[in-house]
């Protein structure tokens, strides 16, 4: 036995008389309340994130929702959006207007949609800002998609537009968009607070007539933000004030 040994005790050895207990380190327990610390853990996976991507972040950044928090709508109530919206899109990208108005009475969508949409659905000849404005729900019909678990990919990064076309083959191919459940809240609370980084990096860049930072696409953000806010009982669905272009 080395003379190292002899004097202090093999490294290592817990055992050793002249460690002193009291000088063990011992874990810290976190005795926040669990609210708490699922905030701050949201918070740190959704600025890691945006600052992976380059995206500013929100110095008032509000803090996150937790689960205790969290209304969901129901999945019926979702089902109903999603059909919506992805009819008024299909209309405003130039279904034509006796077509639209069977497949609204095949699947009985009439009660589906908000006050605004049914005006547009019903007008033959709506106008170009109506048809512009609508055109873009595809990509909140899209996070609903996603919501009700119709497809398995992520909610990406919104810098690419949906696939319209597999949107519509879905919602025309399935009689019951409810027919799984809901994502799961904490899911669903991820997605929120990370698209409200990009809902706010993009309306502020566009504030400032600049274009949107990480090549995101405002239309995209946009829109995923307001259907996530809406599924979470954050808004109701037709607000302009909370809309750059509602």
């Amino acid at each position: 036995m080395s003379w190292i040994s002899r004097v202090f005790g093999k490294i290592g050895n817990r055992k050793s008389k002249y460690i002193s207990p009291s000088l063990v380190e011992k874990p810290v327990l976190d005795t926040r309340p669990n609210c708490e610390i699922e905030k701050d853990e949201r918070r740190q996976r959704s600025e890691t994130r945006l600052r992976g991507e380059g995206v500013p972040l929100n110095p008032d950044f509000p803090d996150p929702l937790t689960t205790d928090d969290l209304t969901l709508r129901s999945a019926k109530d979702v089902a109903d959006r999603l059909l919506a919206l992805t009819l008024v899109a299909m209309k405003a990208d130039g279904m034509d207007h006796d077509v639209m108005l069977e497949i609204v009475r095949e699947r009985d969508a009439h009660d589906a949609f908000t006050e605004r949409e049914l005006e547009f659905i019903m007008d033959p000849e709506p106008s170009e800002e109506a048809m512009s404005r609508y055109c873009r729900r595809f990509e909140s019909a899209w996070t609903l998609v996603w919501a009700l678990r119709l497809v398995r990919e992520p909610l990406s990064t919104p810098r690419e537009n949906c696939d319209a076309d597999r949107l519509i083959e879905i919602v025309r191919d399935t009689p019951e968009l409810n027919v799984r459940s809901l994502r799961d809240a904490n899911s669903v609370l991820d997605k929120l607070d990370l698209f409200q980084g990009y809902d706010w990096a993009v309306k502020h860049a566009l504030k400032q007539g600049k274009p949107p930072p990480s090549q995101l696409n405002a239309c995209v953000a946009i829109e995923r933000y307001r259907a996530l806010a809406w599924l979470t009982c954050q808004r109701d669905w037709e607000n302009p004030r909370q809309d750059i272009a509602a």
